[in-house]
């Protein structure tokens, strides 16, 4: 008997052990893949750091990896190490099980609250959450912050401050802070929770509220999930419309013509080449001399040749755009197939593998088109950017700064003035479950490389974020950027 309960002993122990050895095996693997179509798919990895540099990061990921790890150090790790690239369009997004694990550890605060800008300020919690956040707690542990009050620290860390530890596994443009802050925006607490790992019951909160500073000590608990699934909800219903939208022109006090972008996906074709001629038209008939862009919030899409032949004139340099890593057979699996970024991906490389059979001396460079001289705007311009002006927005920003001498208002642009991978194509990790960007190509402005890419960017009026409670907020900012540029002309 004795013989026979080690060996059950020793059968178990063997069991486990094997189990064990599979997560690694297969956290792993899930490393080697995404590696692998990183090298296969992504545009250029070489455009921030070098290729031995990338493959460093990842051989160090995989030696992380030789213990059975919880699905948020996985996330962790993974993305630091997309991060590393450097490419905002590249990214990693937490798997079902991340947020899972973050719910059951209940270490949140019992409040829910975003970012505006830079800024933290609390939003009101759904009747669902109200009792959930404070479950267990009793009448005297209940307390909480005062709705829209901003949220100066949190256990003893300012809001940059736990930015430098959250913009380690969020990826942007040559690093830059400004496009971690738009990605932090609506998860605050979650990727708080993910980069400050202590465990603690309570946690202090010094906050600002009807102009007085205040100091609260918060329990720790479940996550107010039902308020941030509503609220992202609303975000996904208003982002399916921006990608819509092909822009809106208006005029201003008879003096200012102002365009209004917040997406660029949906900029392109018969119907926004006649919204341009059209809006532009107009500005020659009424003789106006002053322009304002608003690109704030803007993601992307498109590159705007169309509308900055508008402004420099017919055949133009702006960049180039690569098409560097085509389409092939039996390179694909793992990539989601069923949506518009994946045909797109097969239909754009059919298209220039044609375009350059009948073209051979073409080289990706990117020309504005024919534009009547009529219509060539000449005058004053604003561009208005923020965090979330990102990709093509951020390109148009910078097109027309550096070639039609525009001022920059707002926040610096979230997005690269100079180079970066696009196209969208998404992986889904099998064993982790993370999602993943991957970008086959790579679009170049006409500014050469720099050492400090993030100066160009700097606006020349800041302004600062607004209160969530101020309504009409392109006014506000239209207001702000008249005031600073073109009232003393």
């Amino acid at each position: 008997m004795k013989v026979f309960n080690i060996v059950v002993f020793a059968v178990v122990l063997l069991c486990s052990f094997s189990d064990e050895d599979k997560e690694i095996r297969l956290q792993r693997k899930d490393c080697e893949l995404l590696r692998d179509m990183l090298l296969r798919k992504e545009g250029r990895l070489d455009i921030h750091i070098s290729e031995d540099s990338f493959r460093a990061v990842f051989d160090n990921l995989n030696t992380n990896l030789d213990v059975e790890l919880p699905f948020i150090d996985l996330y962790r790790q993974f993305g630091k190490a997309v991060a590393s690239i450097q490419c905002g369009h590249t990214r990693l997004w937490p798997s079902g099980s991340v947020f899972g694990e973050w719910n059951g550890e209940r270490m949140s605060l019992p409040c829910d609250y975003v970012l505006v800008g830079k800024k933290l300020f609390v939003s009101e919690l759904v009747k669902e959450d109200k009792k959930k956040v404070n479950f267990g707690k009793r009448k005297s542990q209940q307390k909480n912050l005062p709705k829209n009050a901003e949220i100066i620290s949190i256990d003893g860390k300012t809001v940059p401050e736990m930015m430098d530890r959250i913009g380690e596994f969020i990826s942007s443009d040559e690093n830059g802070v400004d496009f971690k802050y738009a990605n932090a925006t609506n998860l605050f607490e979650f990727f708080r929770n993910v980069a400050f790992r202590e465990r603690k019951d309570s946690v202090e909160v010094i906050y600002s509220a009807k102009r007085d500073t205040s100091s609260i000590f918060l329990y720790t608990g479940y996550p107010p999930i039902n308020s941030i699934k509503k609220r992202l909800e609303k975000l996904e219903v208003q982002a399916a419309k921006d990608l819509k939208s092909i822009g809106k022109y208006s005029v201003i006090k008879s003096k200012y013509a102002y365009f209004r972008f917040v997406s660029f996906y949906a900029c392109r074709g018969k119907k926004y080449e006649k919204f341009l001629e059209k809006s532009f038209r107009d500005i020659s008939k009424k003789e106006i001399k002053k322009l304002i862009v608003d690109v704030r919030g803007n993601p992307g899409g498109q590159l705007q040749a169309s509308f900055m032949k508008y402004i420099v004139g017919s055949d133009k340099f702006l960049g180039k755009y690569e098409y560097n890593k085509g389409f092939k057979r039996f390179t694909n699996k793992y990539l989601k197939k069923n949506n518009d970024f994946y045909r797109n991906y097969k239909k754009s490389t059919r298209l220039i593998r044609r375009y350059k059979r009948k073209h051979p001396n073409y080289d990706d460079e990117l020309y504005t088109g024919y534009v009547d001289s009529d219509l060539i705007f000449e005058g004053d311009i604003i561009v208005i950017t923020d965090e979330g002006s990102f990709s093509a927005s951020s390109l148009l920003a910078c097109h027309l700064k550096t070639m039609a001498k525009a001022k920059i208002v707002g926040q610096p642009a979230g997005g690269s003035f100079y180079r970066g991978n696009t196209g969208g194509l998404e992986m889904v990790l099998p064993y982790t479950k993370f999602s993943v960007m991957v970008n086959p190509f790579t679009f170049l402005s006409h500014l050469s490389s720099t050492t400090d890419p993030h100066k160009i960017k700097q606006p020349d009026l800041v302004l600062e974020p607004i209160n969530p409670k101020m309504g009409k907020k392109d006014e506000w900012y239209v207001t702000k950027a008249i005031q600073g540029f073109f009232l003393d002309k």
